[in-house]
C-alpha cells in the first residue's frame, strides 16, 4: 500500500470510465478499477495503470448491492489505502419508449445510474471525512436537462444525480469534502456506436462543435473537477457537450 492518493472509478473497464482512470493515474493517483462484466477490459485498463508507475487492482462488484459495496471499500482500503477521489460512472442504458419499458427494467435503471452514486458515496465517506478532504464527481447526462424521447427511465436517473449531487455539496463541505457533476453530451462509446450514417451525421450537425466528443475530453472534466484547482467547486455540473444545450 503507498502514500499515493486513491481514486476510485466506477464502471472503470472500457468507455469514458477507463479514460476518467487512466486520466486519473496520469494525475497521479493510485486507481481501483471496478468492473461488473467485462473482467479482461478491467485487467488490461489496471495493467496499463501500473505499467505508468501506479498501483491499481480491480473490483468486481455491481453498484447497486449495497452490501457488495462496502465490501469492495473495505478491500481498497486494506489493498490500496483510503479512498480520497470517488468517481461515479458505472451506469446502463437502454432505448425504450414508456410503452416498451418494463417496471424491471426502470427499477434496475434506478437502481444502477442512482442508488449505485448513493452506495458508494455512502461507503467512501466516512473515510473522506476521517482524512479531512475528499472529491466526489457523479456522471449525470445532458439528457437530465434535455429529456429524450426513448429513454424516459435513464434521463430520470441522470437528472436525479443532479438533486443527489448538490445535496451532499452541502452537506459534506463542512468536511472539506467537494461534491459535482459532470454531464456529457454525445460521446464516442457503445452507446452511439450503433448509429446509422445518417444519425450519425444528424448529431454532428446540431452540435455547434460539429463532432461528437472524445472520452477523453470527459476525463479532463473530471481531472479538473478533483484537482487544486477546483477546490472553490462544489455542487455544481460541467456541461461537456460541444454547445449542443445552446441550440
Amino acid at each position: 500500500m503507498s502514500d499515493t492518493e486513491v481514486a476510485l472509478v466506477t464502471g472503470a473497464s472500457k468507455g469514458i470510465g477507463k479514460a476518467i482512470a487512466l486520466r486519473l493515474a496520469e494525475d497521479g493517483y493510485d486507481i481501483a478499477v471496478n468492473y461488473l462484466t467485462h473482467e479482461d477490459e478491467a485487467k488490461a485498463v489496471s495493467s496499463e495503470i501500473r505499467n505508468m508507475g501506479r498501483n491499481s487492482s480491480i473490483y468486481k462488484m455491481d453498484v447497486s448491492d449495497h452490501e457488495m459495496v462496502q465490501k469492495m471499500v473495505e478491500r481498497i482500503s486494506e489493498e490500496l489505502g483510503s479512498v480520497s477521489v470517488l468517481i461515479n460512472n458505472a451506469g446502463v442504458y437502454q432505448r425504450a419508449t414508456i410503452d416498451e419499458l418494463s417496471k424491471e427494467d426502470w427499477q434496475r435503471t434506478i437502481d444502477v445510474n442512482l442508488t449505485g452514486c448513493f452506495n458508494c458515496a455512502k461507503a467512501v465517506i466516512p473515510e473522506m471525512k476521517s482524512i479531512g478532504k475528499g472529491s466526489i464527481v457523479n456522471i449525470s447526462s445532458m439528457l437530465a436537462f434535455k429529456g429524450t424521447n426513448h429513454g424516459a427511465h435513464y434521463a430520470a436517473s441522470k437528472a436525479a444525480i443532479i438533486g443527489f449531487t448538490k445535496s451532499l455539496a452541502q452537506e459534506l463541505s463542512p468536511h472539506g469534502i467537494t461534491v459535482n457533476a459532470v454531464a456529457p453530451g454525445a460521446i464516442e462509446t457503445a452507446i452511439i456506436a450503433y448509429d446509422s450514417p445518417a444519425d450519425r451525421k444528424k448529431r454532428e450537425e446540431i452540435t455547434p462543435l460539429r463532432r461528437v466528443g472524445q472520452p477523453e475530453e470527459i476525463a479532463s472534466a473530471v481531472s479538473f473537477l478533483v484537482s487544486k484547482d477546483a477546490k472553490y467547486i462544489t455542487g455544481e455540473t460541467l456541461h461537456v457537450n460541444g454547445g449542443f444545450l445552446m441550440v
